[in-house]
């Protein structure tokens, strides 16, 4: 008797039960295809910015400082931890899209690689490989940077006006903000088939700061329109930490 009784009550909710699940299964695809379709939306700007540049795979090129006499204890060279930040936020930036880079020092690049597509990270003074491509881009950019020997640093120059926008500094000498590039140009070597990334500050605030702007959804809506382009940056530095970066300028680089 129980067990005809259950059967009776299966029969009578079986259409109950297979609506529930029905209904269940359709949110369920629901709620992944809205997530699914946020996600991509929110990595468009990403996605149309990185899409030209080394396919899966660019060789992502960072720079190591000299300190001379005192290189025994880190022949290698001594990487800043700004660089290292901007290296991880680029790396982080191309894993949500599926890609990886490879890492490699400035001087250890093989002079072969100067016409692959190239992520660069740091300026002049510590990469070698930035210091060759913003020479060769002179005639095409509008920002460079120049040498501040009082500070053993770089200022960045408007080539247009000459005018320095050098960091600022506290009584004891400590930067308290900082400028950056950030440079999306055609490899100058291979100007067919390349495409060249640099994120470059005067210090590595700058170029901490600079790598994390370049995968916000708002700097990638203000440079949409533009394949080629140079930005410029500032952020406030405190205790060594960056802070409260702003796009000072975007300027386009002609095609050709």
């Amino acid at each position: 008797m129980v067990l005809a009784g259950v059967g009776g009550w299966l029969v009578q909710a079986l259409p109950d039960i297979t609506s529930n699940l029905i209904a269940a299964a359709i949110g369920g695809v629901l709620v992944w295809s809205a997530t699914n379709a946020r996600r991509r939306f929110s990595l468009a700007g990403a996605r149309r910015f990185w899409r030209a540049v080394g396919g899966r795979h660019p060789l992502i090129v960072l720079g190591a400082h000299d300190f001379g006499p005192r290189r025994r204890w880190a022949r290698a060279g001594v990487v800043g931890m700004g660089d290292i930040g901007a290296l991880v936020e680029i790396e982080a930036q191309l894993r949500k899209l599926g890609r990886t880079g490879k890492i490699l020092e400035s001087r250890q690049l093989p002079p072969a690689d100067l016409s692959a597509d190239l992520v660069l990270i740091g300026g002049p003074l510590a990469n070698t490989v930035t210091a060759t491509m913003l020479a060769k881009l002179g005639e095409v950019i509008s920002y460079g940077f120049a040498e501040d020997p009082d500070h053993a640093a770089a200022v960045v120059r408007d080539l247009k006006s000459g005018r320095a926008l050098a960091p600022q500094y506290d009584e004891p000498g400590y930067p308290v903000s900082d400028y950056a590039l950030i440079i999306r140009a055609p490899n100058p070597l291979a100007p067919e088939t390349s495409e060249l990334v640099i994120v470059a500050g005067c210090f590595e605030h700058g170029t901490a700061a600079a790598a994390e702007t370049l995968g916000e959804r708002k700097f990638l809506r203000m440079v949409r329109k533009l394949k080629h382009f140079e930005a410029l940056v500032e952020t406030t530095v405190v205790n060594g930490t960056h802070y409260h970066t702003e796009v000072v300028e975007i300027r386009r680089i002609p095609a050709g």
